[in-house]
């Protein structure tokens, strides 16, 4: 075999490198290339050597236009991540849906950092070091929390972003992309668990105004959300087909967890689901009252609003949350809180921990801490048992 192309001998201190030179030609058509890659290993500069001309005549014979993706970039590493089974078996459509929106999101050619003039999209994922992750954690905060101030979500969306890349990063581990999981060592701030929860006069005021304005469909989504203490994703997808007429249960599948729920049909919504009739078109329970199609998720986050808005829902506080001036910081009440709130109340019932990871779908009891918010009452009920209070 003659001699590889592109790469040259180079005595340095101690012995010889191997340089992989590109032609102008070459990086013309593969703008993330370097002028120069070096090697220690004659036979890996002669493989990398063998790579980019093989790539670059078939380049040449496509008149491809679209561009080179190396091999080695973060770019190929988040291709081979979509097809791996780590994210194939992924159980939640939604969580496939935020994943793909996170990666394009990372991918995009204005993810640059400060003081660097390659993408993140085209490094190579060798050249990935804890510094250069750490700068990307505090670029995607620093984003995030632009798109996103005034709600609740900048700190969570960031969060969510990086534990990403930690995924990535390990399917690459396993791949041979990489010798290490960076994004690992960066340790991220711990956020405070959302605690807000819907007072008894919202939750009946709400309900009363779908009502009125002649929307029963969201009325009883509202029910469902604090009665059934469900995901309203769950609620809005539910079908005829999933309550047993004979039983009166429901039975359905968590979208999130594949978790099989089995929750008896409560007075309250037995009373509502005669608001609303069996279609021909489908078998959903609630659709858009106006036009008779099945709410979407985008559609039900829309019309909440809309009527959330018009009810007077207020803002409420985040406790133990506050703005950099020291402000408090408020949020907006919504339809998810409905669980966490019928959670909060059926704890406050009596319910034991296995009632209730029957009745939230949480397998591990660990979790409830998350939805069941503790407080005063919990605490006067402790010393009402102790004798303490007359």
């Amino acid at each position: 075999m003659g001699k590889a192309p592109y790469v040259s001998p180079r005595m340095v201190t101690g012995g010889i490198v191997f340089d992989v030179r590109f032609t102008a030609a070459v990086r013309n058509a593969f703008s993330t290339l370097k002028k120069r890659e070096t090697y220690n290993l004659k036979a890996e500069a002669d493989a990398r050597g063998y790579e980019i001309k093989r790539k670059f005549e078939e380049w040449k014979m496509k008149g491809d236009i679209v561009g080179f993706v190396d091999d080695r970039s973060v770019e190929a590493l988040f291709t081979y991540y979509k097809g791996s089974n780590e994210f194939l078996n992924l159980k939640a459509d939604s969580t496939k849906r935020s994943y793909l929106g996170h990666m394009t999101y990372l991918l995009d050619d204005s993810t640059v950092l400060p003081g660097t003039k390659v993408p993140f999209s085209k490094m190579l994922v060798g050249n990935i070091d804890y510094r250069y992750a750490s700068s990307l954690w505090r670029f995607i905060e620093d984003r995030m929390r632009e798109k996103w101030d005034g709600t609740h979500k900048p700190g969570h969306k960031a969060n969510h972003c990086f534990k990403l890349l930690k995924r990535i990063w390990a399917v690459g581990l396993k791949a041979d992309f990489t010798s290490s999981n960076v994004f690992r060592e960066v340790e991220l701030p711990t956020l405070p668990d959302r605690q807000v929860m819907w007072e008894p006069d919202q939750y009946h005021g709400m309900i009363k105004l779908c009502d009125e304005e002649g929307f029963p469909a969201m009325g009883t989504m509202l029910t469902m959300c604090y009665e059934f203490c469900q995901r309203p994703g769950d609620i809005r997808r539910m079908k005829w087909a999933n309550i047993d007429g004979r039983t009166g249960v429901s039975n359905f599948v968590q979208q999130k967890t594949k978790q099989r729920m089995a929750i008896k049909v409560t007075n309250k919504v037995t009373e509502r689901l005669h608001l609303h009739q069996k279609r021909n078109t489908d078998d959903f329970i609630f659709h858009y009252d106006k036009d008779g199609r099945p709410y979407t998720q985008d559609w039900c986050n829309k019309h909440f609003r809309i009527l959330a808005d018009k009810f007077g829902l207020p803002d409420v506080a985040e406790e133990g949350q506050f703005n950099v001036d020291g402000s408090q910081k408020y949020t907006k009440l919504m339809m998810m809180d409905l669980r966490r709130t019928g959670a909060t109340d059926a704890s406050r019932s009596g319910c034991t921990d296995r009632e209730m990871v029957a009745l939230t779908g949480h397998k591990n009891p660990n979790m409830l801490v998350v939805y069941a918010v503790t407080g005063e009452i919990e605490s006067t009920n402790a010393n009402n048992k102790r004798g303490l209070h007359s």
